[in-house]
């Protein structure tokens, strides 16, 4: 493959992105002052509404988009289009289920709900140290993308690219905090969709029209809609994207730390549940825009096809191939396109660099005396060194990710096995009121272990699905000057490429592992509420009680109290079995003025406190209240202010 030379012109749009994005986190840490973790984490619960809505968007739309979206529709057609079906119809779904119940406990961590819900740090730690791994992991095959691309173009060193990308991303982030990270995505996001534009209007004016190029993809079987079958196994078919796209929808806005975190930081649940909605047509718009990219380049290259020729090895270099050839002669427009995808990589890593340093910081330090008795300046000092620490582990899988073959399989492989068991856990939390600690911990170690085990049995299993025919007909004789002899002697037809492997039927108990990659995340969430619920029931399922409210969805907190009286709903079996009423006993010394939670009440006053049965000075689950410094109590294991 031929390398293509940066201009002065290309070197300024790269650089200035990075320097620009610096200013950004900077400016935040010199004149903002980001000092405290509610600075730093939550953006002080006061950030803007449209920005954030698009940082939200540019959060998620990492270098995958670009690349693999734009090789999967070259090489498999527009059916994965269809996602954005289920996107129209999954996250208002996702905002009703989710929103009222995490947006009210003004969480920095997602995951201290789950500690609040089953009463189990055991649970929270888990789902928080899953989180991380993957996020991190994940990370690294973001930053890994963009830096092969300009190594493919220019022959750019990919790891001076990696570490460069990698250190201002964490530089940024960990100075400037959540504010920074939400203005250098919309920033950011202006760059991407520019790139990808650039793409759309060039491959466009070579073919000679939109028409043209859709007729042209639409002659060589790229558009397909509206594939109906039901067949778990196939690769892609309408039901398979719709279901598995669904439930991956539900589980990156309803419960994922980046999200949560974002709609959290706003100053009403109004405003958060606005953000995911402004977000919606903004991710319609923008996969559409890369999937146009993905057939106008094919329709460039319907009757050449570089692949074929051994130009390029995988279809998620073909939008690279197409920048080399086609913008590169264009001064900047190179430079765009690598800043394209490097402002991709970078608004998807701050966005995880800033969720695991909350996720560490709230899970696992700050149940530590030493970080809890911290100032709040101190603490905001250890979250800015956690994020220097992620960014350089981001790194680090960056060149881990070399390993796999193709970004899109890696980013697959990695959220597709841990989405489902976390979601599930949040909607047995959330939805079913019965379930316990003990199936939340059994379910996310079995539905972890069974998506794990599918998503490595195909990754090593490497069953391919073949790609629909590509053609090399009308090839010029300058292209067939660089193809090599060896390369030329192997094209015995012109529609060589899809015919070099025919799909052969794989036998049980091998077959499971070429479940299409879509239903990854349905399988995980299926087993972890299954097992979840049945462990739940064998252990002593957990009895609804007032003090649940807060963390069981409205809609079922109004049904269970129509059908429970008030003595059922009040004092019931926690999840041992243990009644709570007969642990309440009488005070050791009275109650004196000050603020009181106590089994669901608040009180102001001696005398309110002296009113409630409940309120004589033990919380309901039998443990002492002691007055605190701010009148706040601790109350079945929380505290309240």
């Amino acid at each position: 493959m031929s390398f293509a030379t940066f201009t002065i012109m290309d070197y300024v749009v790269l650089l200035s992105t990075l320097i620009i994005s610096m200013a950004i986190g900077v400016y935040y840490a010199v004149f903002k002052k980001q000092e405290t973790n509610a600075d730093l984490l939550v953006g002080g619960r006061s950030m803007p509404l449209i920005p954030t809505a698009l940082s939200l968007l540019a959060t998620y739309m990492s270098p995958i988009l670009v690349l693999g979206y734009a090789g999967e529709i070259y090489s498999y057609g527009t059916l994965m289009y269809e996602t954005v079906f289920s996107s129209l119809v999954i996250v208002p779904i996702a905002a009703w289920i989710f929103m009222p119940t995490l947006y009210n406990l003004k969480l920095t961590s997602a995951y201290e709900y789950l500690e609040y819900r089953f009463d189990s740090p055991a649970v929270r730690i888990f789902a928080a140290g899953t989180f991380i791994t993957q996020i991190t992991l994940y990370m690294g095959v973001v930053l890994f993308a963009p830096a092969l691309a300009l190594n493919a173009v220019v022959d750019f060193p990919i790891w001076i690219a990696v570490v460069a990308m990698g250190l201002s991303c964490a530089l940024y982030t960990s100075i400037g905090g959540l504010r920074a990270v939400v203005w250098t995505d919309v920033f950011q996001m202006v760059i991407m969709l520019a790139g990808m534009f650039a793409i759309v209007i060039v491959g466009i004016m070579q073919v000679g029209g939109l028409s043209k190029v859709f007729q042209i993809a639409g002659d060589h079987g790229r558009i397909q809609f509206l594939k109906f079958h039901l067949d778990p196994f196939e690769r892609l078919n309408s039901v398979n994207i719709f279901i598995g796209h669904a439930i991956m929808v539900l589980s990156i806005c309803g419960c994922q730390q980046t999200a949560v975190q974002r709609y959290c930081s706003m100053k009403t649940l109004k405003k958060g549940i606005m953000t995911l909605f402004i977000t919606l047509p903004l991710v319609v718009f923008t996969v559409s825009l890369a999937a146009i990219a993905g057939v106008v380049i094919f329709a460039n290259y319907a009757t050449c096809d570089p692949i074929s020729l051994g130009l390029i090895k995988r279809n998620d270099q073909i939008a690279p191939h197409f920048v080399l050839e086609y913008l590169s002669p264009t001064s900047g427009l190179l430079g765009l396109f690598i800043a394209c995808l490097f402002s991709a990589s970078l608004s998807t890593v701050s966005s995880g660099i800033n969720s695991v340093t909350a996720v560490t910081f709230e899970d696992f330090l700050a149940k530590l005396k030493y970080f809890s008795n911290m100032g709040d300046i101190q603490q905001g000092r250890v979250s800015k060194f956690l994020a220097l620490i992620f960014g350089v582990l981001a790194i680090a899988m960056a060149f881990l990710a070399a390993n796999f073959d193709g970004v899109l399989a890696a980013s697959i492989v990695l959220n597709g096995s841990v989405a489902g068991p976390l979601l599930a856990v949040f909607l047995m939390g959330i939805m079913l009121p019965f379930t316990n600690k003990y199936g939340a911990i059994v379910g996310m170690i079995v539905g972890h272990t069974v998506t794990i085990w599918i998503c490595l049995g195909a990754f090593f299993l490497k069953h391919r699905t073949p790609t629909l025919p590509f053609s090399t007909d009308g090839c010029s004789a300058e292209i067939w000057d660089k193809v090599n002899q060896t390369a030329v002697t192997m094209l015995n037809s012109s529609e060589t490429h899809a015919a070099q492997f025919v799909e052969s039927d794989v036998p049980w108990p091998e077959k499971i592992y070429t479940v299409s990659f879509l239903l990854y995340p349905l399988i995980g969430c299926t087993v972890t509420i299954v097992v979840g619920s049945i462990v739940s029931i064998l252990t002593g399922y957990q009895r609804f009680s007032k003090d649940q409210d807060k963390y069981i969805h409205p809609l079922l907190v109004s049904i269970i109290r129509r059908f429970r009286t008030e003595k059922e709903y009040d004092f019931k079996h926690n999840s041992n079995g243990i009644d709570l009423k007969s642990m309440v006993t009488t005070t050791k010394q009275p109650i004196t003025e000050g603020h009181f939670r106590s089994n669901g009440s608040y009180h102001k006053s001696k005398t309110d406190a002296k009113e409630d049965s409940s309120s004589n000075g033990y919380a309901t689950n039998g443990h002492y209240i002691s007055k605190e410094k701010n009148g706040g109590l601790v109350n079945d294991g929380f505290r309240y202010d």
